[in-house]
């Protein structure tokens, strides 16, 4: 029973991660449906938005390369009226984006094997890139809020 939770498990998992693998967020043929896609995702870049854990260098390059691709749809029209050097142009800043967007995910699915503290016991724990993320800010506005109080106790003293 154990043996065939396991396996499914694994399986599941490898499923997941072929499928965010194969995911294109951004692809588009035509500049009518760049424009829509290129709207989508600054949009999703937004504080509440899909990808809004992108880092600021990131950010500068996933809208550089948006930018790049706006020109050459501008230029071309479509991907079928493009020569190969500008298709191949075209699929280098879309694979930029691609890569970065997928990487800040906040529904991307990140599990870790491991003991639990305290056990010998080992398991699988998921969460979403999100949740993570949210939990290091938490974590870290803590930590930067919490009270610093000298220690005047003579307890204190020497250490």
């Amino acid at each position: 029973m154990k043996t065939a939770f396991a396996l499914a498990l694994v399986a599941l998992i490898f499923a997941g991660a072929a499928g965010a693998a194969d995911k294109n967020v951004v692809k588009a043929d035509t500049k009518e449906a760049f424009d829509k896609v290129a709207a989508g995702v600054r949009a999703d870049m937004g504080p509440d938005g899909r990808y809004a854990y992108i880092k600021p260098d990131e950010r500068e390059k996933v809208d550089a390369s948006l930018a790049e691709m706006e020109k050459l749809f501008e230029a071309n029209g479509s991907v079928d009226k493009m020569d190969k050097d500008t298709k191949v142009k075209l699929f280098n800043e879309q694979e930029t984006v691609n890569a970065i967007l997928t990487l800040r995910d906040k529904d991307r699915l990140i599990c870790e094997r491991g003991a639990q503290p305290g056990t010998r016991i080992v398991s699988t724990s998921c969460h979403t890139y999100g949740d993570l993320e949210a939990q290091r800010e938490a974590s870290a506005k803590f930590m930067n809020e919490r009270p610093v109080t000298p220690c005047n106790a003579p307890s204190c003293v020497g250490k």
